[in-house]
């Protein structure tokens, strides 16, 4: 017997966004489109006639922050999935997320493997019936800045001697560290700007901005300016 498609609802302002994750969406085959939303408003009205399995959710949406959406759907049904899509790894929007019972999270912009990986976590949670550990969980406690003990991680960067996760060079990742190293105090750069000057992508450098933020290296301060979406700016963190 085929194992039901799982459905998707997509909560997100920008439409090209949401079409890029509409499309990806497609692309797996247990997955299936149930619905888009621009708006708070516009989802609640949806959930009144949908259920879906799975709601992706940006966290900043014109008429409401995500968090508090979901909050309602999980109070209106428990069992709909929420996997949060945000520019913001605070702590607090972090520690929202899990008390809100968020499956997992995703950072913009958004990086097609780790969509991928995230959706097949999810579906290898569902088929199980019990919960996973996931990366996103790792990347959670990363982002409180806590190590294996428990403790407050150091500003480490590359001073660390530990083995790097897969996908961080360490080549590369000592390109990003110098790009940063060569700005004042300040100043900040965003991905694209390191990328330039570096000679990788946006998606590639952000990459490794946000793994040497994970390990307390990098500083990364959220900036909304008056046109736009928030812009992640980054800079080195000060050593203790």
């Amino acid at each position: 017997m085929q194992t039901p498609s799982i459905g998707v609802l997509i909560v997100e302002d920008d439409p090209v966004a949401a079409s890029v994750y509409e499309q990806l969406i497609q692309s797996k085959l247990d997955f299936t489109i149930v619905g888009k939303a621009e708006t708070a408003k516009a989802t609640k009205q949806l959930l009144q006639v949908i259920t879906p399995d799975l709601v992706l959710l940006d966290v900043q949406l014109p008429d409401a922050n995500g968090i508090d959406l979901l909050f309602h759907i999980k109070q209106l049904d428990h069992h709909v999935d929420v996997i949060l899509i945000t520019a913001s790894n605070d702590a607090q929007t972090v520690g929202e997320a899990k008390r809100g019972g968020a499956f997992s999270y995703m950072l913009k912009p958004i990086i097609v493997d780790r969509f991928f990986q995230t959706l097949e976590e999810y579906k290898a949670a569902r088929t199980t019936g019990k919960p996973k550990s996931t990366d996103a969980e790792r990347d959670i406690q990363r982002l409180f800045h806590h190590d294996k003990t428990g403790q407050p991680a150091s500003n480490v960067g590359l001073r660390t001697s530990g083995p790097l996760p897969k996908g961080i060079d360490k080549h590369t990742l000592k390109n990003v560290e110098e790009a940063l190293v060569h700005i004042t105090e300040s100043e900040s750069l965003n991905a694209e700007q390191v990328g330039k000057r570096i000679g990788t992508s946006h998606s590639t450098a952000r990459r490794y901005l946000e793994y040497l933020v994970s390990i307390g290296a990098v500083k990364v301060d959220v900036v909304y300016g008056h046109v736009g979406r928030p812009e992640r700016r980054y800079k080195q963190a000060a050593r203790k």
